[in-house]
């Protein structure tokens, strides 16, 4: 075996025996994001040969996550008699032999083996090409955040693994001067593969619109005319089947008269309570997307929860380096199309959720930029992403395995990245943050240093020894942010800062202590961006809040039990926005 060959298998080995203790790695196992829908739905194919949720599959999720299938998505024709999963099946048929042969393990395990396959197939593609091609793809493929969903029960690896091997044998198809049976099979193949990831995202279906438009505009309509029927004939046989085991056609859009929602605490079928009483309808367009674009497309680039250069750098290179052919043009524009589509139509969740890493819909694209460069042959330009991954993804990855990942806001590299304002609405997207009415605005603050879910009825606790970035949303100008702040212990600053003003409190006397009161002036860092529905104006603030000590009552106080660290209390009783 060459030793190329033999490095990569060694690699490999190492990898999917990560992939498999990846779910017990987690000290409380719990659900990332809809995984929980998405092995249970593995689960039920193999097991009972449908896609109905009942107390087989709810027994299943205890043995899985000790709390239970947090996150999981139903749906129910008839007010909860009858439940069944909500998510598009293609990635639960998939990977149900997966689950078959390692359990709950099995799903990131198959994901590893795509991505691991998409790595090797990379390397055969640009078998041509020098000056430091084996760093650059190293870093494509593991120094984002694409490779942090490979440890996620959830389709995203799935997804990209369609889009990059329909782009492959497509480019493979492409160069050819002459055709025969194997290479008309090999476009059949590329619009299947698009077809099954069109079920869970059908905006995909523009990737193979452009490839089609390629092959048509070289002359070669009857590959163009294969393609797409093989890419309608697989999303119409899933879709039926999706039809007859569900009753619905689109699972994340139902039909009316279908209850739709996701659980995070209660799970039908144990609760007493009617779980469906919170039922809502899905929220429409946002009237939004036009106006707060260019902010979203600025967050797209660099924002501190989903930016292009922190989560994806060697992207951003890929993209820099492009080779200027029509094939290439129509996969970019196909790409910019989509993205423009989710921050118009979904200004407040264009990213994914709460659980994404990085941009969720972007990994999916993520593949298609490794078709945008020529023949790679720059090797200095190797250095910024290589940079930025260490300042920002690599730090971001350390969650990706044992979640959940650093809080962003806690990193000095991250906080020069600015915050997605615009994903701070519709029940806030970011992860991290709560969002808590004090005075006569809302706070919007991390949990990592804010202790909001006590519920104090005066103010919080903040954590000692912290910085917080922390957004204030005010139905009406604010001129100050006003409050007392306490201390229990002498030893103690807090510097509020908002750049048009600073504040420094020394506790250095009791009074102080006990209570001293905080005028920090501010300036709006936005306006209007939704945040307040119902609303007929809003204005928006930032600050930092730094503590630079702090306090366990439990260990200097006999008579306390509170074993928290606590740095400053922010008191809102007569201090009022």
């Amino acid at each position: 075996m060459r030793p190329r060959a033999l490095l990569f298998v060694c690699l490999a080995l190492g990898l999917l025996g990560l992939a498999a203790a990846s779910f017990r790695l987690r000290l409380s196992p719990v659900p990332v994001g809809d995984e929980a829908t998405h092995v249970l739905m593995a689960r039920s194919l193999w097991e009972e040969g449908d896609l109905v949720y009942d107390l087989g599959d709810l027994r299943g999720a205890y043995r899985i996550w000790n709390d239970g299938p947090a996150g999981v998505t139903l749906l129910t024709p008839d007010g909860g008699r009858s439940l069944l999963y909500a998510e598009p099946f293609a990635y639960a048929l998939v990977s149900a032999p997966a689950w078959a042969l390692l359990g709950e393990a099995g799903l990131p395990v198959l994901n590893m083996v795509l991505f691991l396959a998409m790595a090797a197939s990379a390397a055969w593609l640009f078998r041509e090409s020098t000056g430091g091609v084996g760093l650059f793809l190293g870093g494509f493929f593991f120094a984002s955040a694409a490779f942090g969903y490979v440890f996620r029960g959830s389709p995203e690896v799935f997804l990209m693994a369609c889009v990059f091997f329909a782009l492959l044998l497509w480019r493979r198809v492409r160069e050819r001067t002459t055709w025969d049976t194997a290479e008309i099979w090999s476009l059949v193949s590329a619009g299947a593969l698009l077809g099954a990831a069109c079920l869970h995202q059908p905006a995909l279906g523009l990737l193979g619109a452009a490839v089609a438009v390629d092959l048509f505009l070289s002359g070669r309509w009857k590959g163009a005319a294969v393609m797409v029927l093989g890419g309608l004939l697989v999303f119409g046989l899933l879709s039926g089947q999706q039809r007859r085991m569900t009753g619905v056609w689109k699972p994340a859009d139902p039909r009316e008269g279908v209850q739709r929602r996701s659980f995070e605490n209660e799970f039908p079928l144990e609760s007493p309570q009617d779980v469906w009483q919170a039922y809502g309808k899905d929220r429409g367009t946002s009237s939004d997307g036009l106006r707060l674009l260019p902010r979203n497309l600025g967050y797209l680039l660099a924002g501190r929860y989903t930016g292009l250069i922190p989560y994806f750098p060697f992207g951003v290179l890929a993209l820099c380096l492009m080779a200027r052919d029509r094939s290439r043009w129509l996969l970019l524009a196909a790409v910019v199309i989509i993205v423009l589509l989710g921050l118009l139509l979904d200004p407040h969740r264009w990213h994914g959720g709460q659980s994404a890493l990085g941009n969720a819909r972007f990994a999916v694209l993520y593949p298609v930029l490794l078709f945008l460069p020529g023949r790679f042959a720059a090797r200095r330009s190797l250095v910024l992403p290589y940079a930025a991954a260490g300042l920002w993804t690599a730090v971001a990855m350390a969650g990706a395995v044992v979640p959940p990942p650093p809080h962003a806001g806690e990193i000095p590299a991250f906080r020069a990245l600015p915050v997605e304002l615009t994903l701070l609405g519709d029940g806030i997207q970011l992860p991290g943050y709560s969002a808590r009415s004090w005075g006569q605005g809302v706070w919007i603050v991390p949990r990592a240093a804010f202790w909001a879910d006590e519920g104090h009825p005066n103010g919080v606790w903040v954590r000692g020894a912290s910085t917080s970035d922390i957004v204030v949303v005010s139905p009406r100008p604010l001129k100050e942010v006003r409050f007392f702040v306490h201390s229990l212990t002498a030893d103690n600053e807090m510097v509020a800062e908002s750049g048009s003003d600073r504040v420094l409190v020394r506790f250095d006397s009791e009074g102080k202590r006990n209570g001293a009161p905080v005028d920090l002036a501010v300036e709006p860092a936005a306006s209007g961006l939704g945040l307040l529905p119902g609303t007929s104006g809003e204005w928006v603030y930032r600050f930092t809040l730094s503590v630079s000590d702090g306090i366990i009552p439990a260990r200097h106080i006999p008579e306390s039990r509170d074993p928290r660290y606590l740095g400053v209390f922010l008191d809102f009783n007569g201090r009022g926005l």
